[in-house]
């Protein structure tokens, strides 16, 4: 084939991907600038393409030819950086094929190397291939950035869960005073119990009655309905709410969550649609649910408030419900008048569980 004098500037892609047999290619003086197009050529003898806009070769396709036995690339713009060495170590190291007399293969630019041949440049890239390895390294370091950035955000709740599991929950459980018969302490000075965790560190007791967790679209219940009824009730229980400044300020919010409930003799957690989509709301039904499995504290008191689509209902709450009953609200003045005298027993009963029985 000879498509010599065409003023061809680019080879189609795949043009020659069905001429596996072809042995004769001849594309001198045209305006080539790279020969991308040159691949599947197994069986190719002959190659020309000298007199074009070649600044550099690639030897890809040359060490597939397995086939090639004469090259002449000569007369082209070759740009002599170290982008050539390929081409160069090929030129000397290659015994098999005939190349056209080396001194037509003279360099262009960069000015230091101008008119000397290809093979008479002497190249040091040694710096050259640090700043390929150098971008390999940051670009194989970018892409396991977005991995890990891509498995924290899809498993955001569950890694922030398992951390705490491992380091803070045995903490909590250290210090914490379990009898439900002591009285709710006021002082607030009591130290922090992230602030020392040795074993004569003084015992935490409980501050507040509940602690509630609920999704901030809710919160308008919660000043309206929650409140008034039971902190401001016959009763006075405490409620603990992180919204509301209960919890000491620079906490970080895994151990604010923890230090809320945990300082709580009961977790009330206010179900909505809004909450299901919320990761701290599930992250904190998950802290309160596993005071029953480490410490047999049946501590949970389930609040609804709206209808919940089945398919946003998740797997620990399906769990919970098993076992648990839900309190909902409701619009009826009867009705609500039992909601709240439900949920003050629910508050007053003790939280240790006996299960001396529960095999028998």
């Amino acid at each position: 084939m000879d498509l010599s004098h065409n003023k061809l500037k680019s080879l189609p892609e795949k043009q020659f991907h069905h001429m596996s047999n072809l042995v004769y290619l001849n594309l001198a003086a045209n305006k080539l600038v790279n020969l991308n197009g040159l691949k599947g050529l197994h069986s190719l003898q002959t190659l020309i393409v000298s007199d074009n806009a070649l600044t550099t070769l690639s030897t890809f396709m040359m060490k597939t030819a397995y086939n090639l036995q004469y090259v002449d690339f000569g007369n082209n713009s070759f740009t002599c950086t170290c982008d050539i060495k390929p081409l160069q170590d090929w030129i000397l190291t290659d015994k098999r094929t005939y190349i056209d007399p080396q001194p037509m293969y003279k360099c262009t630019s960069p000015k230091a190397s101008y008119g000397l041949g290809i093979t008479q440049v002497s190249l040091d890239c040694s710096l050259h291939i640090a700043y390929y390895i150098l971008i390999s390294s940051l670009s194989g370091l970018t892409v396991i950035c977005v991995i890990v950035a891509t498995i924290y955000k899809k498993y955001r709740w569950r890694i922030h869960y398992k951390f705490w599991v491992l380091f803070y929950q045995r903490r909590y459980q250290r210090y914490v005073d379990n009898d439900d018969d002591a009285d709710i302490m006021n002082s607030d000075d009591e130290d922090d119990v992230d602030a020392d965790h040795r074993y004569e560190a003084p015992i935490m007791r409980r501050q507040y009655h509940a602690y509630v967790a609920y999704h901030r679209e809710s919160q308008a219940w919660i000043d309206n309905q929650l409140t008034p009824n039971i902190e401001d009730g016959p009763e006075e229980f405490r409620l603990c709410m992180k919204e509301r400044g209960d919890i000491p300020a620079g906490h970080y919010i895994l151990n604010a969550i923890c230090h809320g409930i945990y300082k709580s003799r009961k977790t009330v957690a206010v179900l909505s649609e809004n909450f299901m989509d919320d990761g701290w709301c599930h992250y904190q039904l998950q802290i309160a649910q596993m005071r029953l499995v480490r410490e047999n504290d049946d501590v949970l008191i389930l609040v609804q408030i709206g209808e919940i689509p089945d398919d946003k209902k998740t797997m620990l709450l399906r769990q919970i419900l098993c076992n648990k009953e839900v309190l909902k609200w409701t619009e009826d003045p009867i009705g609500q008048e039992l909601f709240w005298n439900q949920l003050r027993m629910e508050l007053r009963k003790p939280a240790r569980v006996d299960r001396r029985f529960e095999q028998v």
